[in-house]
């Protein structure tokens, strides 16, 4: 089916505009969103993370685990979000294979991203030779 046509006719749906800020780090999360339309990106202590586009998810690594934010997302461009509650999202995960595999893709994408964040900085942390 993919994923944009899950959230055709979803009825949350947020817009932001350019370079509004989503969410931020240290806020709770309440829900996760697909984007729609557009692009978002995503930081961390004000470095890049990169960013996601149509058809990718934001926020779900906080829902998850019941959790803070621990990035920040800002619009890049106009952007148009479906918005996904808790109870949302278990509905999702139990009747939606695909959506729990988009879900799984996009973390597992997301945590390879922090891992080359925790490298950069561990490198920058190496006394000079």
């Amino acid at each position: 089916m993919g994923i944009l046509k899950m959230f055709h006719d979803w009825r949350e749906v947020e817009e932001f505009d350019p370079e509004a800020v989503i969410f931020t780090e240290g806020d709770p999360a309440d829900e996760l969103y697909v984007i729609l339309a557009g692009e978002v990106a995503l930081t961390l202590h004000g470095e890049s993370l990169g960013s996601e586009r149509k058809g990718s998810i934001i926020g779900e690594m906080a829902m998850l685990e019941s959790a803070t934010r621990n990035a920040t997302a800002t619009a890049r461009g106009k952007v148009k979000l479906a918005k996904i509650d808790r109870r949302q999202l278990q509905k999702l995960i139990r009747e939606s294979p695909e959506f729990s595999l988009r879900a799984m893709t996009v973390l597992a994408n997301r945590l390879r991203a922090v891992d080359q964040y925790i490298s950069v900085q561990l490198d920058r942390q190496k006394p000079a030779q």
